[in-house]
């Protein structure tokens, strides 16, 4: 296993549709699946009501996870962000964050998100913005280096 640069960490980020956003709530961690963006510094997500959005605006740190693996070699990457989610108030910024997913997942066939416009939300659904408090990434490993599978197989 080796570190991958910020760079790196970034292009992941972009590149890859499916995020994994843990929380804690009821004393309890909750993990679930997301799509977002990145933009600046931020991870952008939109949410409804739920045990998840319960548990970001209670004002807990969170993290995303976001990674890719290839069957063919067995290589991956991953990447952790860490941070304190926070609702997005300012309409421009909700405008901006959506027409980025409306972007990203486009081409997604079945996404509800490939269907939509870039028009107010539903009255129940929210953006939300993990600002990047930190990030790290780690591979498998390349060239001569050992690789080692997800979890250390």
């Amino acid at each position: 296993m080796e570190p991958i640069t910020q760079a790196q960490c970034h292009r992941l980020l972009a590149e890859e549709p499916v995020a994994h956003l843990a929380v804690v709530t009821g004393g309890e961690p909750y993990v679930t699946p997301t799509s977002f963006v990145q933009l600046n510094d931020a991870i952008y997500l939109r949410t409804g009501p739920g045990r998840r959005l319960a548990a970001l605006l209670e004002g807990g740190r969170c993290c995303i996870e976001v990674s890719r693996y290839s069957n063919d070699q067995g290589d991956w990457e991953s990447v952790l962000v860490w941070g304190t989610a926070e609702m997005v108030e300012d309409q421009g910024e909700e405008a901006n964050a959506i027409g980025l997913l409306l972007v990203k997942y486009r081409n997604v066939f079945g996404s509800a998100l490939a269907f939509s416009r870039p028009t107010p939300l539903a009255p129940s659904e929210v953006v939300v913005k993990v600002p990047i408090d930190e990030m790290s990434g780690r591979s498998s490993g390349a060239g001569f280096a050992p690789r080692t599978r997800p979890g250390r197989l």
